[in-house]
This record gives structure tokens, C-alpha cells and sequence, in this order.
């Protein structure tokens, strides 16, 4: 992107407006960043009786530092995770106009001190995961009906045509399957074969037939 476009866009940015929600300013950003980096909510302000929030600033996942205490904990422990707070600086800061009611674009800095995601994985950056309503149906159906969670992954990249279509990864759906189960237990006892007919050729598809047996 040359200079000129870059600055194009940037007076586009800062003259955006939100509606009286802050999450639609998140969604904007985040959105944003799905061609390059990971987002998150950082710091806000609150009016005088903290009932309605008047500031919000939206980082870089990238954005500070790991806390040393945590650094120590985790050698400790266990092996530590890969570091992956370096100090970026890239933020987008929104506060609501008073009167309006109407949030708007306090602050923008979209320099970065890291190399950006390749644009074939931005999908797996944590602010743009997600689980479908659609996609939660079909992952309870399978599982509650035995497939194994990795085989559940298959089924899916080749249902929706590759990794990148599912956003979702296979951590995702261990967690949503654990919280399914030991939470609200929302996954239905429904046959698959009946409900997803073409699923048991998806599974031959993926490599084998193999669902759990569950306990003897």
C-alpha cells in the first residue's frame, strides 16, 4: 500500500462513527485487523456513576508486556508458552459524544513492531475464532453421537472446504465439547446418521470410520 492509500485510509478511519454500542467500534477493528493481527479490549472509562461507559481503547494482541511474576510461575510449572506480547504499539481508541450518544474515533495508531500473520492464518488469530450456531448444532450431533473430536475437525475442513473456511481450531472444539457436556449439557442425544446423512461418507472421506466406543 503506497503512501497516498495509506493516508486515504487513515483519514477514513478516524472519521468513523459508531453507533451507542462499543461493541460495533470492537467488531469495526477487529474486522480491520483480520488481514493482518489479532485484537483485544483494553482500557475504558466510565461516567461519573459508572453506569455507562464512555471510553474504550482496543489493542493489538501484541500490545505490553508478559508480567515477569507469570514468567517465573510458568518455568516453575511448566514448560512456558512462546511470548507473544512484544510491546506493539497499534491501539484504536473510541469515546462517546456526550450528546449524541454516538461513539466516535478518539485515537488511532496502526503502527506495528512485529511481522504481520500471514494472510492465510489471520483465521486462527484468536480474535477471529469463532463456532457457528450451525457449526455448534453439527459438532453436538457428532460428538454426543460418538465421532471423535479430531475426526469431528475433518469432517468439517472438508465439509466447508479447507481449515481457513471453519474458523475455528481443534482446541476450540475441545472446549466447546467440555463446556457442552459438563456445562448446560446441550449436546442432543440425536442420531447423526439421520440428521447429517452424508456425515458417515464425510468420515470414510477423512481416513477412517472410527467413533468412540465409550465406557464398556
Amino acid at each position: 500500500m503506497s503512501d497516498l492509500e495509506s493516508l486515504l485510509e487513515y483519514n477514513e478511519i478516524v472519521k468513523k462513527l459508531f453507533a451507542t454500542e462499543e461493541e460495533e467500534g470492537f467488531q469495526f477493528y477487529n474486522n480491520y485487523g483480520l488481514r493482518k493481527f489479532s485484537v483485544r479490549r483494553s482500557y475504558c472509562e466510565w461516567d461519573n456513576g459508572h453506569n455507562e461507559m464512555t471510553l474504550r481503547k482496543f489493542v493489538c494482541s501484541r500490545q505490553g508486556f508478559r508480567e515477569e511474576k507469570q514468567l517465573k510461575r510458568a518455568i516453575k510449572k511448566r514448560k512456558p508458552r512462546n511470548i507473544t506480547r512484544v510491546g506493539c504499539l497499534a491501539k484504536f481508541v473510541i469515546a462517546r459524544d456526550q450528546t449524541t450518544g454516538q461513539w466516535y474515533v478518539k485515537d488511532f495508531i496502526d503502527e506495528h513492531n512485529h511481522p504481520m500473520a500471514p494472510a492465510e492464518l489471520t483465521c486462527l488469530l484468536r480474535s477471529h475464532r469463532r463456532i457457528s450456531d450451525e457449526q455448534k448444532a453439527e459438532i453436538a450431533e457428532m460428538e454426543s453421537s460418538g465421532i471423535r473430536k479430531h475426526k469431528i475437525i475433518d469432517i468439517l475442513e472438508m465439509q466447508y472446504g479447507g481449515y481457513d473456511k471453519i474458523e475455528c481450531t481443534t482446541r476450540d472444539l475441545y472446549n466447546f465439547c467440555h463446556l457442552a457436556i459438563g456445562g448446560d449439557n446441550c449436546c442432543r442425544g440425536a442420531q447423526t446418521v439421520i440428521s447429517y446423512p452424508c456425515c458417515w461418507l464425510l468420515i470414510l472421506l477423512a481416513g477412517e470410520g472410527d467413533t468412540d466406543p465409550g465406557p464398556a
